[in-house]
């Protein structure tokens, strides 16, 4: 292979690893995480901005901190705290955090245009 080759099979590289990445930014989509209560949606939340959300569940409170793509459940009222002990839940995780005294889980949905709040 030639040096012009390489050159431009590493410059078509660039451009399609460019074009994916702005493609990417100008969507505008966002992860986000749905908690369901009573198997009915009570909040959406986008995992890109750091807060804590407080719910009221059939047991007591219920908390959910999001933090740098994380989240993970605190302060949570119930008798065993099952729920706290998943620990932080990764972007793109399949993976749930249930609180059954609450009647509370949060699923990550994947990527949303719209929140609602």
């Amino acid at each position: 292979m030639k040096k012009k080759d390489l050159i431009v099979i590493i410059i078509l590289v660039l451009l399609i690893g460019g074009g994916y990445f702005v493609f990417q930014l100008l969507q505008g989509e966002k992860e986000v995480v749905e908690v369901y209560y009573k198997n009915q949606v009570v909040e959406t939340i986008d995992i890109k901005i750091d807060k804590v959300y407080t719910l009221k569940g059939s047991y007591g409170n219920f908390s959910l901190e999001v933090k740098d793509g994380k989240y993970h459940a605190i302060n949570v009222e119930c008798p065993n705290h099952d729920c706290e002990k998943v620990g932080w839940v990764n972007q793109g995780s399949s993976k749930q955090i249930v609180c059954v005294p609450n009647e509370i889980y949060v699923i990550q949905t994947g990527v949303e245009d719209n929140i609602q709040k």
